[in-house]
């Protein structure tokens, strides 16, 4: 499938002649341009025409006109006048469609043969400039929020010049689906706009202008209605309409790349749902396991894996990183590293670093040999570098290149999962980069109240495979706390005992209130004995059906990043939601000569 990709100035931040730039670079091939954006700016229309030109954008559209159908007739005149002011407009600007929303005024008139009438008026003005009309159902509208609705009035206007406009999110919020459209011909649609959003529970058009985002960023079937549109016989560009907090404050280059690259993975989702397509990049991966976390050399970072109970299993064959080792728990110590980095197994290795490739996601720069073992890394939005290996014993395996260790003891039993902070205006892109490119798929959002304002929290999992990555954003932005990975849990079968082991290694442990334990004990009907254990060694519990949760943390350590020790019994699948406040607490509490008593959000 080849459709011209274009976005709407309305969905990246600064000023037009600037957003119109940014809009090419990124490699959009039209744009819908904004009346706002095109008021405020001191380009007349025509040389917003002729910058488009020399860009090499086409003008799809020019958005929107308001409130000019259910009027009241003695008003009409107004409006005809008011509407043929801006066609003039966009004749000048070149655009051969423009957007009609529909009326959200409370004086509007629930009257379809009224508007249906008026907008054949409009069209005839539309017509006599050799334009489009295409009338849109806005989800808030007064009488017409629904885009069946609209189509009802596009047909009794029976006028060649007014179209149907489909929004996806003004079709899906309102509940409908892609069966919304049926019947309704390709030809009779004269533009479609694409966003996502979230599920949430709130007033529309807050929803709209607040928490739309890219498709793939949300939990909307945006796919299955512009599927749907197309096979009715649509031939215009997928165009991009977005409004959120996060685009009004984001770069526009980095917006613009993530739009772009929201288009590509639709495209690679309806080329999957049709046999005769070629996708546009190879599937995402079908498993998913954690292998390994990467961390910078340092005699502290050798110190606290020591002490932690990792032993030293090996050296690169000829780089400087060494492989330290506790049971089925994997580090690597890399004097090349300037932060934390993820190793991940699945397979084919070379599948992901070409879906990779083919959604735009940038790799992670290495020097590599002859000999070395397939490595791809992408970096994260959050900027966390992802290392794909092969599962262990196949030709990608990335422990090839520390030769022979010794044979595994008993120790704990793996990375249970890894906590990242993402700075709120990067939300929308990890999810992207989490779901689009590793196939992960998000539990429900969690939020907890930190000393310091408000985190919001939210689990990824492959359906099948062990890796978790837990998603942090802080509600109040904090520039002094970075993003990156926050959190490494690793899973033992006895806590107790390695808490034990722990303190008397000299590893430092986070402290918890007694209050803590006497809530524990109204809230639980635990053994005496066990309650006196947790308490007697600062561990945490947590319970839900048959399944039992031990966990205990360090502080946030100098690495920049906390330990947490669990043990999972009788299947419990969660992660000690209920003791986050408790965690949050004394992590901040710790933490005030670093960065004035913030406390650096960490995972569930």
């Amino acid at each position: 499938m080849t459709k011209r990709r274009s976005i709407a100035t309305v969905s990246l931040s600064g000023l037009l002649a600037d957003k119109l730039e940014t809009i090419a670079a990124a490699g959009f091939d039209g744009v819908e341009i904004f009346d706002n954006d095109l008021v405020a700016s001191p380009l007349g229309p025509e040389d917003v025409a002729r910058r488009c030109a020399d860009l090499g954008l086409r003008i799809e559209l020019f958005q929107p006109v308001r409130d000019v159908e259910g009027v009241r007739p003695a008003d009409f005149p107004a409006v005809v006048r008011r509407v043929a002011r801006k066609l003039d407009v966009a004749a000048a600007l070149g655009a051969p469609v423009v957007l009609l929303c529909s009326n959200v005024q409370p004086d509007a008139i629930d009257d379809p043969a009224l508007s249906a009438a008026q907008l054949a008026v409009l069209g005839d003005l539309a017509a006599e400039r050799g334009q489009v009309l295409a009338f849109e159902a806005l989800a808030w509208g007064r009488h017409v929020d629904r885009v069946g609705r609209a189509w009802d009035i596009v047909e009794r206007a029976g006028h060649p010049a007014v179209t149907l406009a489909v929004d996806t999110f003004h079709l899906l919020s309102r509940g409908d689906d892609a069966g919304a459209l049926a019947g309704v011909p390709g030809a009779r649609i004269g533009f479609l706009q694409v966003a996502d959003a979230p599920l949430l529970d709130m007033d529309v058009l807050e929803w709209s202008r607040h928490h739309r985002c890219f498709p793939g960023q949300g939990t909307m079937d945006v796919t299955g209605v512009v599927e749907a549109v197309l096979a009715a016989g649509y031939d215009g560009p997928l165009s991009l309409e977005v409004f959120s907090d996060v685009v009004r404050e984001s770069p526009a280059a980095t917006t613009a790349r993530d739009a772009l690259r929201s288009l590509v993975h639709l495209e690679d989702d309806l080329a999957r749902r049709d046999p005769t397509a070629v996708p546009v990049a190879p599937p995402a991966p079908e498993r998913a396991d954690a292998a390994f976390l990467e961390l910078p050399a340092g005699p502290a970072t050798d110190d606290l894996l020591a002490r932690l109970g990792f032993t030293l299993a090996g050296w690169h064959h000829h780089k400087p990183v060494a492989r330290w080792r506790h049971g089925a728990a994997e580090v690597l110590v890399d004097a090349g590293a300037t932060g934390p980095a993820l190793g991940i197994a699945t397979a084919p290795v070379a599948q992901v670093a070409e879906r990779a490739a083919a959604l735009l996601w940038p790799s992670v720069s290495v020097a590599r040999t002859t000999g070395d073992t397939r490595l791809p890394g992408i970096t994260s939005p959050a900027g966390v570098p992802v290392f794909v290996s092969g599962p262990a014993g196949e030709a990608d395996d990335w422990r090839h290149d520390f030769g022979a260790a010794p044979p595994e003891e008993r120790g704990w039993l793996g990375i249970d999962h890894v906590g990242v902070a993402v700075p709120a205006r990067a939300l929308n892109e990890e999810v992207a980069f989490l779901r689009t490119l590793l196939g992960l798929e998000p539990a429900a959002l969690e939020e907890f109240i930190d000393p310091h304002g408000r985190v919001r929290s939210r689990a990824f999992r492959p359906a099948t495979g062990d890796l978790r990555l837990v998603v942090n954003v802080p509600d109040v932005a904090a520039p002094r706390l970075p993003s990156g990975v926050v959190q490494v849990a690793f899973r033992c079968a006895d806590l107790l005992a390695e808490v034990r082991r722990l303190r008397a290694a000299g590893v430092p442990l986070m402290p918890v209130p007694d209050n803590y334990y006497a809530d524990l004990g109204a809230r639980f009907d635990l053994d005496p004995a066990l309650l006196a254990e947790l308490r007697e060694h600062g561990v945490l519990y947590d319970r839900a059906g048959d399944g039992e949760l031990l966990h205990a943390y360090t502080p946030v350590l100098p690495q920049g990043f906390c330990v947490e020790l669990l043990e999972r019994r009788g299947g419990y699948d969660g992660y000690g939601a209920a003791n986050t406040h408790v965690r949050l607490a004394a992590q901040a509490a710790s933490r005030p000569s670093c960065d004035g008593g913030n406390a650096r959000p960490g995972n569930v």
